[in-house]
């Protein structure tokens, strides 16, 4: 980050880089009082939650929403906002996805769009989309948080995490070798920021597409550097998604990872997580012929899988469709710089695809995904470069 750094940008660094040096500061604030400032909080809640120790705060972020939000409160919008936001990831990490969706949906309804808590919540609900497979929805969700948010230019970390829910997505869309690009600005915006969790799940995401190239060699090199930082930064959540990473790509000592990550999942609270360490459980014994073990493990899975599927199959796509108009608000301060260098990402992203195919590393069908995507968003911008 460049220029003379605003003394909140000061202090979230201080919060990245030296977590465990700010941490017994902030607890004794949060402590010291039945109702603790907001922004305490939420810097305590910054650290507990990459630890898998969010929802110690729950209850406390609840209340103090409850108070920004009370008719006799002095406390801004924005920091109603802003707990709203904190809260929407606590539910999602659990798993509780509608919970999710209202405190995010909550956050655009208290904010404007062009703060960073609003491009938070966006960011939120494109996760919400492609927890629900909606990859195009989430898609253009991103490109909303992006669009609104003018600050992004400065924000190192917000780049970073956009980056990697981009990468995620061109991932499963296109192919692992189209995300690299977007892998590599998310790596140094993450460095910019001073965000060692992210730096880490860059190279987790390397590995996922090492894996889906045809590369366990390089996938198993890459996931090990990815554990050993998540360990070091202690990102629980990332450290179980590369102990389930490790045990399907290790021919040999498979199984301990994949408790360690069951152990993990069950300390964060996730139903994601430990839904996935199951299934690799129960995969596990029946390979060894432990049939006994290998059917508790699936019953497990099923059993978390159908309590994250009730969100799926009941309010949330139509909460979602109610949340449309997040998703395809015309952006009215779009300049033509900033369509033509939207142009020019998109052409970028299409010569990579190309470029993967040349050197065999995609399919015919991966170039007709990339071509179908590229000629829709083409048609959109030529549509918005257009209008008067």
């Amino acid at each position: 980050m460049s220029g003379v750094l605003r003394p909140a940008d000061r202090w979230e660094r201080l919060l990245m880089r030296r977590p465990a040096r700010v941490l017994p500061v902030l607890e004794r604030v949060v402590a010291a009082e039945p109702a603790p400032p907001a922004q305490a909080l939420l810097g305590l809640f910054f650290i507990l939650e990459r630890w898998g120790r969010g929802p110690e705060l729950q209850h406390a972020l609840e209340a103090a929403l409850e108070r920004a939000l009370g008719p006799s409160s002095a406390a801004s919008r924005e920091e109603a906002a802003e707990l709203s936001e904190a809260l929407g990831r606590l539910h999602y990490q659990r798993g509780d996805y509608v919970q999710a969706c209202n405190a995010w949906s909550q956050t655009l309804a208290l904010t404007r769009n062009d703060t960073r808590w609003a491009c938070l919540a966006r960011i939120g609900l494109a996760h919400l989309c492609f927890a629900l497979g909606d990859w195009a929805r989430g898609g253009r969700v991103l490109d909303q948080a992006e669009s609104h948010y003018p600050r992004l230019a400065g924000d190192a970390y917000l780049r970073a995490k956009i980056g990697l829910n981009r990468a995620a997505s061109r991932r499963a869309t296109v192919g692992p070798q189209a995300a690299i690009p977007l892998l590599d600005q998310a790596q140094a915006a993450a460095r910019e920021a001073g965000h060692r969790d992210y730096e880490a799940e860059t190279l987790w995401h390397r590995a996922r597409g090492a894996r889906d190239s045809g590369d366990p060699a390089q996938a198993l090199s890459l996931v090990r550097q990815a554990l050993l930082m998540a360990r070091r930064c202690d990102y629980r959540w990332l450290q179980a998604q590369c102990l389930l990473l490790l045990s399907d790509l290790q021919d040999e000592d498979a199984l301990a990872p994949a408790e360690e990550a069951l152990t993990l999942g069950e300390a964060l609270q996730s139903r994601a997580v430990q839904a996935a360490a199951h299934g690799r459980l129960s995969q596990l014994m029946a390979e060894r012929g432990a049939l006994g073990p290998s059917w508790h493990h699936q019953q497990q899975r099923q059993r978390l899988e159908a309590m994250l599927g009730q969100a799926a199959q009941s309010t949330l796509p139509a909460q979602l469709e109610q949340l449309a108009r997040f998703d395809n608000a015309p952006v009215a301060s779009t300049s033509q710089d900033d369509l033509l260098a939207e142009a020019a990402r998109e052409a970028a992203a299409l010569r990579d695809a190309l470029a993967a195919l040349a050197q065999g590393q995609g399919s015919g069908a991966d170039l007709q995904t990339e071509l179908r995507r590229w000629a829709t968003a083409a048609a959109q911008l030529a549509q918005r470069l257009s209008r008067p």
